[in-house]
This record gives C-alpha cells, sequence and structure tokens, in this order.
C-alpha cells in the first residue's frame, strides 16, 4: 500500500474485461454477457480468456463461509440494505475523482433509482441459495457490472475523459474502494445504527466480498485477506483521495433525495438525512451540508435502541436468527 504501488494502481484498470470492451457495441448488460459466451465458442481470444477468468474459482474460496455470509445478509437485510444506500454509497462520493466519474456519465445524476435498484439487484442474485456458483444469478450479474464498468470506461476515454486530471476512469483504487463500501462500509453504518455483528459474522461477510473483489477483477494484490486488512486499505485510500467537493455534495443529496418515499423503505428525506449523517459521521455530513431534523434525531435513538434488542435476540434467542 505504498504510494507508488496506489499511484500505479490509479494509472491500471481492468484489461481482461477492457479487451473485451473494445470488441463489443454497448448493449443492456445481459445481451453483452450473453454475446461474450457466444463468441468465446466462435473466436475465442479476449472472450474466452474473460469467461476463464470469471470461471476459475481461486483456491482459498470457502464456500461454507459464503453460505454462512449469505444466510446473515438476509437476516440483517434491512438495516444492511440502508447502511448501504445512505452511508456507503454516500461516502463513496467523497472521493471526488472517482465520483467525476458519475458526473461525467450523468449515471447516477440523471437516473439515480434505476442505478440503485440495479445495485440491489446484484445484491439481491448474490445472496439467493449458490448465487455465487460460476453460472448462477449472482455470479452473472456481477460478470455484467464488470463488463458495464469497462464499457463506461470505454465510453469516457472516447469522448476526450482527462487522464492527467482525473486519472484513469474507474481504476483499481477506486475498484477497491467499491468492495470496501459493500463490506466494511456496511458493516460499519449497521454498528452506527445498533446492529454490531459477531466477529465470525464480520469474516464470513468479508470472505463473500474477497471472492466478490476477484470476480469484479480487482487487482490481486488489492484483494485483501482480512476486515482488519480491509479497515487499513480504506484508511490509506481514504488519506489519498478524499477530497469532498461541489460534485460529491450534489451525488449526495441526489441518492438521499431520489430515495425519499421509494420502497422498499419508503422513508421521508428528512429521515435519511439523519440516517446519513448518523452512519457518515458529523465531518463528512457537513461536508456534504446535509440538513439536520432535530425530531428524526429523537427517532433515530429508538431506531437504533430496536436494533440493539432485534440483535441481541438474534444471537442469544434459540430460532430468531
Amino acid at each position: 500500500y505504498s504510494d507508488a504501488h496506489m499511484d500505479r494502481m490509479r494509472y491500471t484498470c481492468d484489461p481482461i474485461a477492457d479487451n473485451v470492451a473494445a470488441l463489443v457495441d454497448r448493449k443492456r448488460p445481459s445481451a453483452m454477457i450473453d454475446e461474450v459466451y457466444a463468441r468465446a465458442k466462435t473466436e475465442g481470444g479476449p472472450f474466452q480468456a474473460y469467461i476463464d477468468h470469471a470461471h476459475s474459482v481461486p483456491r482459498w474460496v470457502n464456500w461454507d463461509m459464503i453460505e454462512h455470509a449469505r444466510r446473515v445478509n438476509l437476516a440483517f437485510a434491512n438495516v444492511r440494505a440502508t447502511a448501504l444506500l445512505v452511508s456507503s454509497l454516500v461516502e463513496g462520493y467523497s472521493l471526488s475523482k472517482a465520483a467525476h466519474v458519475l458526473i461525467a456519465t450523468g449515471r447516477l445524476h440523471q437516473d439515480v433509482l434505476k442505478r440503485v435498484y440495479e445495485t440491489s439487484q446484484m445484491s439481491h442474485n448474490m445472496n439467493v441459495p449458490g448465487g455465487l456458483r460460476p453460472g448462477a444469478a449472482g455470479h452473472r450479474t456481477i460478470m455484467e457490472v464488470r463488463l458495464l464498468h469497462a464499457m463506461v470506461r470505454k465510453y469516457l476515454r472516447e469522448r476526450g475523459w482527462d487522464v492527467s486530471l482525473y486519472d484513469e476512469p474507474i481504476n483499481q483504487e477506486d475498484m477497491a474502494f467499491t468492495v470496501i463500501e459493500f463490506d466494511y462500509l456496511a458493516l460499519r453504518g449497521m454498528q452506527r445504527m445498533g446492529a454490531d455483528l459477531t466477529t465470525d459474522d464480520q469474516d464470513a461477510l468479508h470472505h463473500l466480498w474477497r471472492y466478490g473483489a476477484y470476480l469484479n477483477g480487482v487487482d490481486e494484490s488489492l484483494i485483501t485477506e482480512s476486515l482488519a486488512e480491509e479497515i487499513y486499505q480504506y484508511e490509506r485510500i481514504r488519506a489519498r483521495q478524499r477530497n469532498p467537493n461541489e460534485e460529491s455534495r450534489q451525488l449526495a443529496h441526489a441518492v438521499i433525495t431520489a430515495l425519499a418515499g421509494q420502497p422498499p423503505f419508503n422513508l421521508p428525506a428528512e429521515l435519511l438525512y439523519e440516517l446519513s449523517r448518523l452512519c457518515l459521521g458529523e465531518e463528512l455530513a457537513d461536508a456534504y451540508q446535509l440538513p439536520q431534523h432535530r425530531m428524526w434525531k429523537q427517532a433515530l435513538k429508538l431506531y437504533r435502541g430496536a436494533n440493539r434488542v432485534a440483535t441481541l435476540a438474534h444471537y442469544h434467542v434459540p430460532g430468531v436468527d
């Protein structure tokens, strides 16, 4: 995690996926993956290399731990989903260079709900029984997302992306931070909302996202072997890249206001802002200029208490888990 290595990672993307993106036209992600499988049979080359990487399961993958993590995700689905939306994804916008990708493509600024629901669908597919086995729904969805990211890089480069100013789009350091959002930052948000998981559960979730990082094309040097290493990686990237600016603020407000009143939670914007403040911490919340609402802040004390009781019941009352 030296600066020299991390700097190289900012100019390294995902060659396996990028080689495929160079040879296909943009269409629905599922249609692009169908084309990859079809052309792998007739042409081989980059298409077969993409499939081979995705279908090669690293020796360290423990399917029992992934099943453990799947059950934890389902047991804590509501609080985890809330943490992802108002904490993890929103904190990612504080990395201003990475956030500029979303501004440049318009994907999250103009079409927030569609992007959020796509992310939710990926999480859902990963958590069906056996969802991450090669060829299963979650495994295929990650292949689609990985190729979609490569197509975004292709799109931005064709339109004159300024590498000297923003580094490579969706580079390896940014990809690693995305995994952190789904793992450590989600866990931290859950904890701040009163759902503090056991070490065994946290380790299982990290293992799931360690495999998720591999499937997403994260460089081997940035795939963490433990939650402790992931937290250290988070601190390094934050120290190097955190720079919330006006674009960051716009994106944070866009996602929170778009989620207001929407299923599955149907929560008012004022409550979502307070949940975000609770999970992000006051410093970043102030940088985003998130409004405060005293009534909902008091209500969150009851919510945190309810989550603590539910978590204790999950671990200590037979059958509740």
